[in-house]
């Protein structure tokens, strides 16, 4: 079983056994999963349709071509009858089959995409004001090529609305998120939420994601392996003590600031200090010094000259750090202090990495944008590891998670979180206002505040994540868009709203 707040996501082998043992073991015949599958994705889409609307269905031969057709059957019978129906594919699924007869005697218009010119399927998908992607389902094992895939880019090209079925055609666990997909507008998928939707290249195909249960047995869908987490609930923490101070409060230790980057430090020491950290120091290098004390009044400043460092709740490092870092963080981490890794901090660790060089560390968080993954991974495990397809991914943020000793904090439109002893969490903020400048080093600021106080990477990592697509969330509702000053204004509120 899973919380209310974990929705378990899929891999797409997994619920191919789902789907088979509610033929034999539930002796639910394929043809009722189709129907009650096909009423459901009708149901979830009928609000969108007016009766003026030209409706397109491709239909492969599988049995996402089958549940396309029993859509249109549904529709047709609401009145929605200005509809073509686009075959293709050689080998057709029995289900599929008998729907294209039930079709047949509908009398619905139908074009053999094999047997028809392309400039005529180019004008009926050109023509369409909704297109209904029943291409391919969750097994695709490589990319689209072909008459399939030149039907994808031209739905693509249209400016129809397109809904896809299960998942969008040309999507897989397997197959490069480079390779051609349909991007769909609304995807209602079967029985659980895929994996594979939730790549960072890959969501934003699926438009707005709904998923709905074709009669297959709540017994066995509990039985179906949790291949990662999505998390739909906003942040928790306990409140403050009614007599806690400054020092009860933690203290975070911030090296970073350069005279390049002198404005990232003090974003993240403004963010540990609105997460509830009740004293912050930096370090920074000389030349950067005044400026950052005369910036940051509330912020301790101070050189690091190799003095030994004292013991704080949690280390933040790298946040405008610049290059040439490599051997003061092999002395951060020498200390065995709570260490959390940004920006420059994890370029200087992958320099190290690629070397061959692992130092012993404490408890540690990395928070890694896509390029810095990108450089780490390949310091672990070379430029020509496979990242490319959603399998890939995961699987490579597991493996560095475990072989670092560290949890990850991956940011992009979506977070994902690891470390070797959980699943791959993803919060999905479906916040593109967020992606601005210095937003990260927000956001390593309210991890590294949490982990001082808490003393808990996992914590400290999901609910700071948390707590900045709150703040991003009402950054937006107040002003559309913004820049990371502004963020921080609401960061407060959103920490605020985040106490139990």
């Amino acid at each position: 079983m899973y919380s209310m707040d974990m929705k378990p996501l899929a891999l797409a082998s997994d619920i191919a056994t789902l789907d088979e043992n509610a033929q034999d073991v539930a002796q639910l015949p394929p043809l009722c999963l189709m129907e009650s599958a096909g009423l459901q994705i009708y149901q979830q889409w009928k609000a969108r349709l007016s009766k003026e609307d030209r409706l397109v269905f491709l239909c492969g031969g599988g049995n996402n071509g089958g549940d396309a057709l029993v859509v249109s059957r549904y529709a047709f019978q609401d009145g929605f009858t200005n509809q073509v129906l686009i075959y293709t594919g050689s080998r057709i699924t029995e289900s599929c089959a008998r729907h294209r007869l039930v079709a047949q005697a509908y009398a619905l218009v139908s074009l053999q995409a094999e047997q028809t010119e392309f400039a005529r399927l180019f004008t009926e998908l050109q023509q369409a004001d909704w297109i209904v992607d029943g291409l391919m389902g969750t097994g695709l094992k490589g990319p689209l090529n072909g008459l399939v895939a030149s039907l994808v880019a031209a739905a693509n090209q249209s400016k129809a609305r397109i809904l896809a079925i299960d998942v969008p055609s040309g999507l897989g666990d397997d197959v490069p998120t480079d390779a051609v997909c349909i991007q769909a507008d609304m995807t209602v998928t079967m029985g659980l939420l895929k994996r594979s939707m939730f790549h960072p290249s890959t969501r934003a195909r699926c438009g707005s994601l709904f998923c709905v249960n074709p009669s297959f047995p709540p017994f066995l869908l509990q039985k179906v392996p949790s291949a990662a987490l999505l998390c739909e609930r906003k942040a928790c923490l306990p409140k403050l003590a009614i007599d806690e101070y400054k020092n009860s409060r933690s203290h975070v230790a911030i090296f970073g600031g350069s005279v390049a980057y002198s404005g990232a430090a003090r974003l993240s020491a403004k963010a540990c200090f609105a997460a509830r950290a009740g004293l912050v120091s930096l370090y920074c290098d000389p030349d950067v010094y005044r400026l950052a004390a005369c910036e940051s009044p509330s912020v301790m400043v101070k050189i690091y000259e190799g003095q030994s460092i004292p013991a704080y709740g949690a280390l933040l490092v790298g946040p405008g750090w610049g290059p040439g870092r490599e051997s003061l963080l092999e002395k951060l981490f020498a200390t065995g202090q709570n260490i959390v890794l940004d920006a420059d901090g994890i370029r200087a660790y992958a320099s190290l990495l690629a070397c061959g060089r692992r130092p012993q560390h404490g408890p540690l968080i990395l928070t890694p944008h896509l390029g810095e993954l990108s450089c780490l991974l390949s310091s672990l495990y070379g430029d020509d590891h496979d990242r490319t397809s959603p399998n890939a991914f995961f699987e490579s943020i597991q493996r560095a998670a475990a072989d670092l000793n560290a949890t990850l904090v991956v940011k992009s439109s979506l977070v994902h979180i690891v470390d070797k002893a959980e699943s791959v969490v993803v919060i999905e903020g479906n916040n593109p206002s967020l992606g601005v400048a210095g937003s990260g080093d927000v956001l390593s600021g309210i991890i590294a505040s949490l982990f001082a106080k808490y003393q808990d990477g996992w914590l400290a990592s999901l609910e700071g994540a948390l707590i900045h697509q709150e703040a991003g969330r009402l950054a937006r509702q107040a002003y559309g868009y913004y820049d990371s000053e502004t963020l921080l204004a609401f960061l407060g509120k959103a920490v605020q709203e985040a106490e139990l």
